[in-house]
């Protein structure tokens, strides 16, 4: 069985490293161009690419599939199947026929709950009591075609974004494996249009820290973007990102800093940080950071315009 691969974040990884280990012909693997990254803006390989190349993968890294010499080059490739795990690029109706077969992609969540790019942010911010994988069939809507395979896992709201992320990513790679063992007996299921929700792409305006919404609504926020790209706030100018509190009892205008040990009012009740990073720095306990900085009550949080 022909496979080529495409995908680009660390959530593909354990998908392509089961198909290796399970001895399929995974021909060649599709992951986007190296981005700039870090304070030297050099250029950098996708993770997939990364892993890829480590595995000696044969690795194209096309900008998109408007040319035709890219589309040429992947039907060269004869694949049974394309399998499609968090690529990040937009597959026109052209490509997802190439292979023999069909297209199969890996989606991180219970569809049709949370189509998009960040269904695993959505979850954990909606507080939803279950999220899970999905196995499906691709067409030209996002996230839309029937689902051959599907798995549910509950939730208890301590997950952060990097923990799920992961979980989803291995169980994600496990029902595909199954997904292809058993391609001719998997039973088609059509989603439920009424259920659909879309889980937009986490923008930079989305990490910022609102104190006048309820307490319990940031708490989720700041699991749902730990540990990366990070919930933040801004004092006397400078940036501090948040990765881990607590919802408690306190009262005062949102954004107050109600006491040293950097408890915060919210438009309900307050938050008590308990893990946050400085700029430049690691992260650290806000008992370790306030034993060389201070936080002083009675201040506002937020107050610079950005």
């Amino acid at each position: 069985m022909k496979i080529v691969f495409m995908g680009s974040s660390t959530f593909a990884i354990p998908s392509l490293r089961i198909l290796k280990q399970a001895r399929y012909e995974v021909q060649a693997v599709y992951s986007q161009p190296p981005r700039k990254a870090g304070r030297g803006k050099s250029y950098k390989e996708v993770p997939l690419a990364e892993f890829a190349l480590s595995q000696g993968l044969k690795l194209e890294q096309p900008r998109s599939f408007n040319d035709p010499n890219v589309v040429a080059n992947l039907k060269d490739y004869n694949p049974d199947f394309l399998v499609v795990v968090a690529y990040g690029l937009i597959l026109p109706r052209e490509v997802l026929e190439i292979p023999k077969e069909f297209s199969i992609n890996v989606h991180g969540s219970f569809l049709p709950h949370w189509r998009g790019a960040a269904p695993i942010n959505h979850v954990i911010f909606n507080r939803d009591p279950f999220t899970g994988v999905s196995i499906i069939k691709m067409n030209e809507e996002l996230d839309a075609g029937p689902i051959l395979r599907q798995e549910k896992v509950m939730l208890d709201h301590t997950e952060t974004f990097g923990s799920l992320h992961q979980a989803l990513s291995e169980l994600g790679a496990k029902n595909l494996l199954e997904a292809l063992n058993n391609i001719n007996t998997n039973k088609e299921m059509l989603q439920n249009d009424r259920l659909v929700t879309y889980a937009p792409k986490i923008k930079k305006s989305d990490t910022r820290l609102d104190f006048n919404q309820q307490a319990s609504v940031l708490e989720a926020i700041v699991r749902g973007l730990a540990p990366t790209p990070g919930a933040w706030f801004e004092y006397k100018k400078e940036r501090f990102k948040v990765f881990s509190v607590e919802v408690v009892e306190g009262r005062g205008k949102a954004g107050l800093i109600i006491n040293e040990n950097l408890t915060i009012a919210c438009g309900d009740k307050a938050l008590n940080i308990l893990e946050i990073q400085r700029q430049g720095k690691s992260i650290m306990s806000v008992s370790d950071l306030i034993r060389g900085f201070k936080f002083k009550k009675g201040n506002q949080v937020n107050q610079s315009t950005h």
